[in-house]
């Protein structure tokens, strides 16, 4: 017979984390879904002249809310959810990727997002070392410096806004060109004196020493050309992992899941908190934050079904 819990987190991140802990204070009968606890806080980011520091805000909480989870948690189940259904009664199927599967009350998804990357030489070698997939975490790490952004977007036209006032010099290679939603903005941003507009290059690889020292692109007549460079950021759209609930819940057109104040998504006893969703920052405490929530709201949808069964 499937074993059923009261509420099955997703995710062992932030938000999942937070959210499992609430629901272990709530004396339910709870499983986490993931193959690790923590997920990954812990990103030191180092440049020229400026030591290794870590600038994740928020790391020695989710260390802590690892800690107490774990020493409360009898059920970690060490793998990913390959698919979630609604039964008939109104509780859900969870398929394990390993081909097991559970039911629960309430499921809360905390599966987080995934940057794209551009699969060139270099890139793997200077994560950390001056490129980035996140410029709301290290763009004030590159004051006075000159950086190359890497887009086509809203993600990549927001690091722009924000390192402007920072950078000495932005060089804007635009990629993977995406509609924006307001096209005026995006032009005064573009026109910024600052910022120099690449169109119909490619990026060949990173290229540094210790660090990265620049950018080797190609143009569509062949031509190619190195930039000199201290940082190299990685804009592109986020990926949101929300393949074990896609079709089950409504999702924005970037595949964010769309949840309301209390991190309910359109399926009745199904809520979500995190980067999967459209509250999504890319900041720790906020995931943490949204976590708490939906494992409140976990707990009391958890509750109310109680009381209805008698």
């Amino acid at each position: 017979m499937t074993e059923r819990f009261d509420a099955v987190v997703l995710g062992g991140g932030p938000a999942g984390l937070a959210a499992a802990a609430y629901l272990l204070y709530a004396r339910l009968n709870v499983a986490l879904v993931s193959p690790d606890l923590g997920g990954k806080v812990t990103y030191p980011f180092a440049l020229r002249d400026v030591p290794n520091q870590d600038t994740v805000w928020g790391a020695g909480l989710v260390h802590e809310l690892a800690q107490r989870v774990a020493a409360g948690l009898q059920h970690h189940v060490r793998d990913t959810v390959e698919h979630v259904q609604r039964l008939d009664d109104g509780a859900f199927q969870l398929v394990l990727t390993g081909g097991d599967t559970i039911e629960s009350t309430a499921v809360v998804v905390c599966t987080g997002v995934r940057a794209q990357r551009l699969f060139v030489a270099g890139e793997a070698e200077y994560w950390g070392k001056g490129l980035s997939y996140s410029a709301i975490s290290h763009a004030p790490l590159f004051a006075g410096r000159n950086v190359a952004v890497l887009g086509g977007g809203e993600r990549s036209i927001a690091a722009l806004q924000i390192l402007i006032p920072l950078a000495s010099h932005i060089d804007y290679i635009e990629a993977r060109p995406q509609p924006v939603a307001d096209r005026a903005q995006v032009d005064a941003i573009l026109s910024h004196p600052r910022v120099s507009v690449f169109r119909g290059w490619e990026v060949q690889q990173v290229v540094g020493d210790e660090f990265v020292t620049g950018i080797d692109l190609v143009g569509i007549n062949g031509e190619v050309r190195t930039l000199p460079e201290e940082g190299v950021f990685v804009q592109f759209g986020l990926l949101p992992n929300n393949s074990a609930v896609r079709g089950l819940v409504e999702l924005d057109h970037n595949g964010h899941i769309v949840i309301d104040e209390n991190c309910a998504t359109s399926t009745p006893g199904l809520f979500a908190a995190g980067d999967v969703t459209i509250v999504y920052a890319e900041q720790v405490p906020v995931s943490i934050g949204e976590g708490a929530k939906a494992g409140l709201s976990a707990w009391q949808y958890v509750a109310a079904q109680a009381l209805k069964a008698g």
